[in-house]
């Protein structure tokens, strides 16, 4: 193919359409054209270059790599996020994929991250200069607790009240992503002392489990944890947690430590595998 027929353009909202039922004919088909979309148009930032880039030839459309982008307090300050993903070219256009990734890659003032590349994405962007973030991955029995069940305790997984009980960046997080239907949300603590927990109903080894995608406070977790542990256990039925270890402070008592299977990158002069949030990203925008 001649670079000449070959165009790559922003993706803009009046192409969402088009690339979502592009993903849904050439990337994965259980997900259809419109929950393609709306995983892109979450207003998670101030205001957005883009959707990601796409490639043309002529007036068809020949591949896509869609972007989320995010603002987010990071220890106090704002930081500018884009989350590349669903990285399709077709077959005979193959040779254009690196120009259309550098054209999102290039943009200036981001941090960038990738959560669920393949092996192959994956070997690409790590030439590209990302490095990977560290796969270690903590399970942990939700054991039942007597502390639990007595003292001035919060427990609330109730949406419509959990914010009450949050103090504002956490509130901000929160009212970001409460209306996703496949995230569970725990607010947990003593008195001014609480932690958000977000997570999936998941199953490791066929046993019903929480898969914790974020943590508003580390410090609070361990402080309290046997009260998120009593609660998924005996309000939710889930016998077991299973989070990533770059999330805690530091190991439960009673653990299991596998390696995450898929690599997540990132690639930032100035931030930590610690900070990198699994929010704001395909990992909960799409029902992965």
């Amino acid at each position: 193919m001649s670079a000449i027929r070959v165009g790559i353009t922003p993706i803009e909202e009046r192409d969402l359409a088009a690339v979502g039922r592009f993903l849904n004919q050439n990337l994965n088909a259980r997900i259809s054209p419109e929950a393609w979309v709306r995983s892109l148009v979450h207003p998670w930032c101030e205001s957005r270059p883009n959707f990601g880039f796409q490639a043309h030839d002529g007036d068809r459309l020949v591949g896509v790599f869609c972007a989320i982008y995010s603002d987010q307090t990071i220890d106090g300050r704002r930081e500018r996020f884009c989350n590349p993903h669903s990285w399709c070219m077709l077959d005979d256009y193959r040779s254009h994929s690196i120009s259309l990734a550098l054209h999102l890659l290039r943009q200036r003032g981001y941090h960038f991250t990738m959560l669920t590349p393949n092996p192959k994405v994956a070997e690409i962007f790590l030439h590209l200069g990302f490095k990977k973030m560290d796969d270690a991955v903590v399970v942990f029995p939700n054991l039942p607790s007597i502390k639990a069940t007595f003292g001035a305790n919060v427990v609330i997984s109730d949406p419509d009240r959990i914010a009450n009980h949050l103090p504002d960046p956490v509130r901000e997080v929160f009212a970001a992503h409460r209306d996703i239907p496949w995230l569970r949300f725990v607010a947990f603590g003593k008195d001014n002392d609480i932690c958000l927990v977000v997570y999936k109903r998941a199953r490791w080894k066929r046993l019903p489990c929480a898969r914790i995608i974020d943590i508003s406070d580390r410090a609070a977790f361990h402080r309290h944890v046997h009260l998120m542990q009593h609660h998924l256990l005996f309000r939710r039925g889930l016998v077991l947690s299973r989070v990533e270890r770059r999330f805690l402070l530091r190991d439960p008592r009673i653990a299991r430590f596998e390696r995450r299977k898929q690599a997540k990158l990132l690639s930032s002069s100035t931030l930590k595998d610690a900070q990198i949030r699994d929010l704001y990203s395909e990992l909960v925008a799409l029902d992965l």
